[in-house]
């Protein structure tokens, strides 16, 4: 048929096409408009934390679940379809199960990218480009330590051995300021221990006592513990709880031991951690409001980062300064830069002792009474305490037991003396148990009233106390007392100070 002679106004047949051809012709906008790039659509855009640094890779959020903005500071719900990710297991009122209780665990696949669902303001992005240095994050190291927090005694103790030095340290804890009165500090709420594989955040305010293993490494001078200003922490530690820590090394001190050029910056041995950390690791350390939080409450995924920081970040800094020292070839001897509770206190209390006039019980120059002492350590560990006398009072006073304990923040000025009592019966019931029969404190509570309804541990340690303080003719060993008084947290700042007298120990 001649096309070209026909009508062109005479309707046409439309031309079938392939369906193949239609096929492609409807993919082909489809491919123009998308990436060139397989999987693109899974690849999630953020401004590299660290562009120069060799620390750690970003990885991306998992595919499976499409990320979504989130606050810095909010605390973060594990994710189901995220396999590889260390989830954040919740806190629990059991009984300490190291495998399914208070563990958080974080890992740098949660938030250690920023998720660009939307295009950061020009003015947020221009304030972050005015800082010299990012902010210090134990997420940029690889592999990236696990954070543990725990509120349980058992568990703490388990964790704290799989620890190996040296441990970066540090510990916070609450401070109360009211209008017209000094700042009055609370008791130790938190410790940080790390070491390259761990981070471990022990929460001491939740628990009955402070956890004995944690105590030994503490107290262990062969384990290096690193911080700054780190003997003021020591000294919190033996105000608190009677710890005597030891291995604490200063890291200002350190880094001029490692590093000449260090004292070139700062002549002094004590630096602030966040000057430290910035000289060696040029990142910002973190010191915003959270510091002052509470610290005694759980807590938040805020504070968890910023004490796990604060831990993480010292022994970073050593690690450089080891690098540096080896470097030059230089040895290093850290036990010069170590301070050791436990010796200062033995030598405060030999020069005390000595200093101090011996002056006979009130219970041995009335009735002979001192059978209960024998050796040294009863000598020592009996001899009723001494107080200064003025001309218009000549007779002793002594210390009243029944009487209300004075407060920490209270000074000696307060406190109440009358003439010696008798212990009562129920004081002596108590040390009987305890010293002659040695007894476990959860039994003497128990016997002093009743299984179903036994006493209080803080009352049983203060009847001890008191019937030590009321007879000084009463054997006991003071190590044994230590030990035993030191059985509830907060027993230990309510008998202290009577407990240095006796020791001979006088604080600065």
């Amino acid at each position: 048929m001649d096309l070209s002679c026909r009508n062109p106004t005479s309707p046409m047949k439309p031309i079938r096409r392939s369906k193949i051809l239609a096929a492609l012709d409807a993919e082909i906008p489809i491919w123009l408009a998308g990436p060139l790039v397989p999987n693109a659509a899974n690849l999630v855009s953020g401004p590299s934390v660290h562009p120069q640094s060799k620390m750690g890779q970003l990885l991306s959020q998992p595919a499976a679940e499409p990320p979504q903005p989130k606050a810095a500071e909010a605390p973060r719900k594990p994710s189901l379809n995220a396999k590889t990710m260390a989830t954040t297991i919740p806190m629990r009122t059991t009984i300490s199960n190291a495998e399914n209780d208070p563990v958080v665990i974080e890992d740098d696949l949660s938030d250690s990218t920023i998720v660009a669902v939307k295009p950061r303001p020009k003015s947020q992005a221009l304030s972050k480009a005015k800082s010299s240095h990012s902010l210090y994050s134990y997420k940029q190291y690889r592999p990236a330590p696990a954070v543990v927090y725990t509120q349980h005694e058992e568990e703490a103790n388990d964790l704290v051995q799989t620890l190996k030095g040296p441990l970066g340290f540090d510990l916070e804890w609450v401070v109360n300021f009211r209008r017209g009165k000094k700042p009055s500090e609370r008791r130790t709420a938190l410790v940080q221990l790390s070491d390259a594989r761990m981070i471990l955040l022990i929460q001491v305010s939740s628990m009955k006592k402070f956890p004995q293993k944690v105590k030994e490494v503490i107290e262990n001078k062969d384990i290096i513990k690193l911080g700054a200003n780190i003997r003021n922490d020591g000294q919190k530690l033996f105000r608190d709880f009677g710890l005597h820590p030891a291995g604490l090394v200063e890291l200002g001190a350190l880094a001029g031991l490692a590093d000449p050029s260090f004292k070139q910056t700062y002549n002094r041995s004590i630096v602030a951690l966040a000057k430290v950390v910035e000289h060696y690791t040029h990142k910002t350390l973190d010191k915003g409001k959270v510091r002052t939080s509470n610290w005694d409450a759980k807590l938040s995924q805020a504070q968890i980062t910023y004490a796990a920081n604060d831990a993480h970040c010292a022994l970073s800094v050593y690690n450089v300064l080891m690098a540096i020292a080896a470097g030059q070839q230089r040895e290093v001897d850290w036990r010069s830069c170590a301070a050791d509770l436990a010796v200062d206190y033995r030598e405060k209390c030999v020069v005390n002792a000595q200093a101090a006039p011996t002056i006979p019980s009130q219970a041995a120059m009335t009735s002979g009474a001192d059978g209960g002492a024998d050796g040294p350590q009863g000598s020592a560990s009996m001899s009723a305490p001494t107080f200064t006398q003025s001309q218009s009072q000549p007779e002793r006073r002594v210390w009243n037991p029944f009487a209300r304990q004075p407060s920490s923040s209270s000074t000696s000025s307060s406190q109440t003396w009358v003439q010696r009592e008798p212990p009562r019966p129920q004081h002596l019931r108590a040390y009987n148990l305890w010293y002659h029969r040695d007894m476990p404190l959860a039994d003497i509570c128990a016997a002093l009233r009743s299984k179903n309804n036994p006493l209080a541990e803080s009352t049983v340690i203060s009847y001890v106390v008191r019937a030590l303080q009321a007879d000084p003719s009463l054997p006991f060993s003071m190590e044994r007392l230590k030990a035993f008084v030191q059985l509830e947290a907060g027993s230990w700042r309510r008998h202290r100070d009577w407990i240095f007298e006796k020791d001979g120990y006088k604080k600065a």
